[in-house]
């Protein structure tokens, strides 16, 4: 297991949360998605606390119900639900909309699956792991 650093809005950017367990990982997950309150679900930034550049970075789009992961390595690596929806779907990161494939947002049980398997192989998911997908780079 790793320790995560935790980044989903402004107070976060000046003091990340430290993730260290899957029960802490389950609140972040629960806190974020409390948080769809507003016009759109909420990204978090997760990486290595002790060795961020050495690990890949996940970015988590986390709602009630549905959300996305990516994964920024090489090769790049996403979740991918429906492989016909087309477009995108608007999440917040630090009140900066973003615009994900609509492809890639997932059931929030998938988003809870991959960010549990970032922690607990501390930080790199398996190649075969079957929730992520290489991302096509077009």
């Amino acid at each position: 297991m790793a320790t995560l650093k935790a980044v989903f809005d402004h107070e976060t950017g000046a003091s990340p949360l430290l993730i260290t367990t899957p029960e802490e990982l389950a609140e972040l997950i629960t806190r974020v998605g409390e948080l769809d309150g507003g016009p759109v679900p909420s990204i978090v930034e997760l990486a290595i606390n002790d060795d961020p550049y050495g690990h890949p970075h996940l970015y988590a789009g986390i709602g009630v119900e549905s959300g996305f992961v990516q994964e920024y390595w090489e090769p790049a690596r996403a979740t991918i639900g429906d492989q016909t929806a087309a477009g995108t779907t608007l999440f917040d990161f630090a009140d900066n909309p973003q615009e994900i494939p609509a492809r890639q947002v997932v059931p929030l049980d998938i988003v809870r699956a991959v960010l549990t398997a970032y922690l607990e192989h501390g930080g790199r998911i398996p190649a075969d792991f079957a929730d992520l997908h290489l991302v096509d780079p077009s």
